[in-house]
């Protein structure tokens, strides 16, 4: 049985660094008084104590502003910003959660030597009450429109990705599902992971409830004016991710950005925590640091999965849908057998299969 507990939303704001050895002073210390304050302050103790704390995207680098001395910004930030994980930075998270028998959740810049140190992942970490990183996810769906160039995706090198990871952080061996979308159990429910514009495809959250996940961790730099009115479309998203899959959705954004070129609002905020009908338990309706929380039930939610009744999950004809994917869309193995180049963010979007789509006749051709 799953005791209730209080899950965190740590809104934090964050500084752009040139260098890793910077994170500590510029974001790191700020991230840990927080866990003070979530375990001390927030919850309730006698009724549902605080067991899991999660940060936003990137919370202890910020988004890089410049690119110097090279020439590429995935290369300034795989070879001066990027971190391994686990590592010095983790370590400071893990003695807190040993401190105060947590969870704590975010992602970093993140360089895996045995696939390449030549370019970074974006990678979301569990860290459990022990101290171990038990969980690692990297971000299948970077967001090519601005920022494409930032890391690579696990796609992008999806033969070399399998060797390296299968079976580790969360993964089960020889799966390819759970190799790119791991799904944990702990002593606080089935916990997956997404991050940011993962969340704008629905086969993210879906890929994980299959796999049995209870709460569904997303960390955000959600920027405008994708996360305001009128599209909403970060808060669309998250509530829907919950719905149709039965889950607890803890969705972290993040609050100031102290950044040259940035925006100090760049990210609208609103980090939310939302039950498995999509109901808002909790919502940080503006920018800015804050921190929220939510009771999780996991009981609840288990008892309601067995109901039979409007139940998305088993009604699933899979037989029909799988035909959709049988061609491939977007290429694999893009940056396997050949580097990143400085077009890497154009290259990707030339990927696309626009073309492909209007002659086979799926999409018509706009008249102007």
């Amino acid at each position: 049985m799953v005791e209730r507990y209080t899950a965190v939303c740590c809104q934090a704001n964050d500084t752009a660094i040139s260098h890793r050895s910077e994170i500590k002073e510029a974001n790191l210390e700020r991230a840990l008084g927080l866990i003070d304050y979530a375990a001390l302050v927030i919850g309730f103790p006698d009724f549902a104590p605080t067991r899991l704390v999660v940060f936003h995207e990137v919370f202890m680098q910020g988004w890089p502003g410049n690119t110097a001395p090279y020439s590429t910004i995935y290369e300034k930030i795989a070879k001066d910003v990027a971190i391994q994980i686990p590592g010095d930075e983790t370590d400071l998270l893990a003695e807190k959660a040993k401190t105060y028998n947590l969870y704590i959740a975010g992602t970093a810049f993140e360089v895996i030597p045995e696939i390449s140190s030549d370019f970074p992942f974006n990678c979301a970490f569990i860290i459990d009450p022990r101290g171990e990183v038990i969980f690692k996810y990297h971000k299948l769906n970077p967001y090519l429109v601005r920022y494409g160039r930032e890391v690579a995706s696990p796609h992008d090198v999806f033969d070399r990705y399998m060797e390296v990871m299968d079976g580790k952080y969360g993964r089960k061996k020889d799966d390819i599902v759970s190799c790119f979308f791991p799904v944990v159990e702990t002593d606080i429910g089935k916990l997956g992971y997404i991050i940011c514009n993962d969340g704008f495809y629905m086969e993210s959250s879906r890929v994980l409830a299959l796999q049995g996940c209870e709460v569904m961790l997303r960390s955000s730099g959600d920027i405008e004016p994708e996360g305001g009115p009128p599209m909403e479309q970060w808060e669309i998203g998250n509530r829907a991710h919950a719905q149709f899959n039965l889950m607890y959705v803890v969705a972290c954004a993040s609050g100031y950005h102290f950044a040259p070129g940035f925006p100090l609002q760049l990210s609208r905020g609103h980090s939310m925590i939302i039950d498995y009908h999509g109901a808002l338990l909790c919502h940080a309706d503006y920018g800015g640091e804050t921190v929220t929380f939510a009771v999780i039930d996991i009981e609840s939610l288990r008892k309601r999965r067995t109901d039979r009744r409007i139940n998305w999950i088993t009604q699933l004809r899979t037989e029909v849908y799988r035909k959709m994917y049988e061609k491939p869309i977007y290429p694999k193995n893009l940056f396997l057998e050949r580097p990143l180049t400085s077009l890497a963010g154009t290259e990707r979007m030339d990927a696309q299969p626009v073309e492909r789509f209007i002659k086979e006749g799926i999409w018509i051709s706009p008249s102007v």
